[in-house]
């Protein structure tokens, strides 16, 4: 996230990690670096002169009893981050149905944005139906049914309507059935009349529960103007950020709905339908300097594991009777949870590992998956077989050699013993640290 604010964040950091001895001329540097960053990544100059002063004077003023000044300033740091890099807003989605519409202006991102909520929504038990508004946009109509097809939800479009209002009209009548409807409308190159009393007349006709501006991350603070517009016309609020992966003016988008106290509920953190989270700004600050963040890493895996899966995988483990079969359900499992530098990111102590490092480890699981899938339902529930001609036609098979195929096998031995090594009795402290009797019930 934020490209280059991160790498640099994350560099003085390490920095700082890195000198013997944490004093005035060290400080001075390592804010002067940090206030460049900030502003380069389209943070508002005052506001990131601000940030710097109150830094400085806290890390001179406040005496960290339980600290270092080296883990003093790194909180500090994070702390202040926070203050200035947005609020969030968690939405409630309560009674039935609940309606969102989703507005702003050409290329935010609004119908992909609508497909992500869907989808999001969906995994968390929701009935949800999408509803095509953009009556201007020629293929705005087939982009959402064919997006509504791929995540496999209902959807209700009327390609000849000339009037979002009355494609409303047209399907009010079954929006009951459903616990959640999302409107996809229309957009501009500005917000003008005609888009303002578009808005007004959807809304009239939709009621929404909930009215959500879309924003994409690369028009920096200019965000500012948006929000603020659209909040002084159509009297909407809260805002959607997309486009967050591998932009340094991210961090202008967010700071200006901080100061526009326009919250942000989410934040579009990729192209595919699943990259979308809950902006939550203490989480998103320790993942940007590099500290992890357990809770949404937590969250991801519910989504790709089921309670009851977890609960056989670490039975299995622990008995030390799991084979190749459970071995690549688990790889499935995580590829479903995103890309491997994403999920490097949100483990504390290990987020910051350098991008061609993590790259070169995604490839070996990539290459993990294609040996795995070579391999004959016997071998997988047998992996001692592995050996021999079997391995020359393995490696074969998926197009990679002999040795890493010996690498893949002689992991999962090592790991296979450490298991059989282990007490049963772990079983129950994983349930226990883990707390899957309490996820089931969420579930």
């Amino acid at each position: 996230m934020l490209g280059d604010l991160q790498d640099k964040l994350r560099n003085i950091l390490r920095k700082i990690e890195g000198t013997a001895h944490f004093d005035e001329k060290i400080l001075e540097e390592v804010l002067k670096e940090m206030q460049k960053a900030l502003i380069t990544s389209d943070v508002d100059t005052n506001l990131a002169f601000s940030f710097i002063e109150h830094a400085r004077k806290r890390v001179r003023e406040e005496k960290g009893l339980k600290f270092t000044k080296k883990e003093q300033f790194i909180y500090i740091i994070y702390d202040e981050l926070t203050k200035i890099i947005g609020t969030g807003k968690k939405l409630e989605i309560s009674g039935k149905p609940y309606k969102i519409l989703l507005v702003g202006l050409f290329g935010s991102g609004k119908t992909t944005t609508a497909a992500k909520l869907a989808k999001y929504y969906k995994k968390r038990g929701y009935k949800v139906a999408l509803l095509g508004l953009d009556t201007y946009r020629a293929a705005a109509m087939k982009q959402v049914k064919q997006l509504a097809e791929k995540i496999q939800v209902p959807y209700f479009i009327d390609e000849s309507a000339k009037k979002p209002e009355k494609i409303v009209k047209e399907f009010e009548g079954k929006f009951g059935n459903y616990d959640l409807i999302i409107a996809d409308s229309a957009g501009r190159d500005a917000l003008d009349n005609k888009l303002r009393d578009e808005i007004k007349d959807i809304k009239r006709e939709f009621q929404p529960d909930e009215s959500i501006l879309v924003i994409p991350a690369d028009i920096g603070q200019s965000a500012k103007e948006q929000a603020q517009n659209f909040r002084k016309l159509v009297n909407i609020k809260n805002v959607i950020i997309t486009k967050m992966d591998g932009t340094a003016k991210g961090g202008g988008a967010l700071t200006a709905c901080y100061e526009t106290e326009s919250p942000v509920v989410f934040l579009g953190t990729g192209e595919k339908v699943d990259e979308l989270e809950e902006f939550e700004p203490e989480s998103f600050v320790s993942r940007l300097l590099g500290l992890g963040d357990i809770k949404s890493l937590l969250q991801k895996a519910q989504e790709a594991f089921s309670v009851e899966e977890a609960q056989e995988a670490s039975s299995k483990f622990f008995k030390g009777d799991f084979n190749f079969i459970d071995f690549h359900k688990q790889l499935e499992g995580i590829k479903k949870m995103g890309s491997f530098g994403k999920i490097m990111n949100m483990i504390p102590g290990v987020a910051g590992v350098p991008k061609e490092l993590l790259d070169l480890q995604e490839g070996k699981m990539e290459r993990f998956d294609y040996i795995l899938q070579s391999m004959t339902f016997e071998e997988l529930r047998n992996p001692k077989k592995i050996k021999g001609t079997r391995l020359q036609r393995i490696a074969f098979g998926a197009g990679v050699s002999e040795e890493e195929v010996r690498e893949l096998v002689k992991s999962f031995n090592q790991l296979s013993k450490l298991s059989k090594k282990m007490n049963p009795r772990k079983i129950k402290d994983l349930e226990k640290n883990f707390n899957l009797k309490k996820l089931k019930g969420m579930m």
